[in-house]
């Protein structure tokens, strides 16, 4: 007798034991394929952001012409040519209710980038960049990339005026017939929530999918295990 009860506590304890190996590895293996999911999404639309941030802000740059903005100098805001080309921005980026901010940048031979124009500035000359304002934003090498292609912010950056996603593209010479000599280059901004917002919100869906299918999973697992005991007893 004793040696029966020995042999079916050794039972049911193997049984369970089963169970809880069975019910950690559906839980490493669903979490792995989880997380992987998670972040070539989330690489995925971050790419997709910014790939289409650029595609906006190259076709933008080309219709800016260059001879119109490279001589601007400080205190030219309140100029009929500067208010122009800044409604023409304005104009521009009300295209893509994403964009916030549309500005025109010049990189010196110093290295150093200023502001040329700040499409905000008619509306809000206090909280808008003027001309020859020094850029302190880190995107320093996507700008200077920018001097013969679109680029764009790897992460969200904060400056004074607020957490961007940047793009930036080169305004060349001559809108039309252009010899490729970039004059300035052309900058858009899109919210950093925005941007976190989109991209970590298709993100976490995943992310609770496989929760809930983890927990149904280990669920299946014990009451599947727990139905064959009673049936043995």
């Amino acid at each position: 007798m004793g040696s029966g009860g020995e042999t079916e506590m050794t039972c049911n304890c193997s049984k369970s034991t089963i169970l809880w190996v069975s019910a950690i590895l559906v839980i490493i293996i669903i979490g792995s394929l989880t997380v992987l999911a998670y972040t070539s999404s989330t690489t995925a639309i971050k790419s997709s952001v910014r790939t289409g941030l650029e595609s906006t802000v190259g076709v933008m740059a080309t219709q800016i012409n260059a001879s119109e903005v490279v001589l601007f100098k400080a205190g030219d805001e309140g100029s009929p040519k500067y208010l122009a080309v800044a409604k023409k921005l304005r104009t521009l980026r009300s295209m893509d209710d994403h964009i916030l901010n549309a500005y025109i940048l010049k990189v010196n031979p110093d290295r150093s980038v200023t502001f040329l124009v700040d499409d905000l500035y008619p509306d809000d000359p206090q909280g808008s960049a003027k001309i020859g304002e020094r850029s302190t934003s880190p995107d320093t090498m996507e700008i200077f990339g920018a001097l013969s292609r679109p680029t764009s912010s790897k992460e969200p950056y904060t400056t004074k005026y607020g957490s961007f996603m940047s793009a930036y593209a080169p305004i060349d010479d001559s809108v039309i017939d252009s010899n490729g000599n970039t004059k300035a280059v052309l900058a858009i901004d899109m919210s950093a929530t925005d941007y976190t917002n989109y991209t970590g919100g298709k993100g976490y869906l995943i992310l609770v999918t496989g929760l809930i299918s983890m927990v149904l999973a280990v669920g299946a697992i014990f009451w599947f295990g727990r139905r064959d005991e009673k049936k043995g007893e």
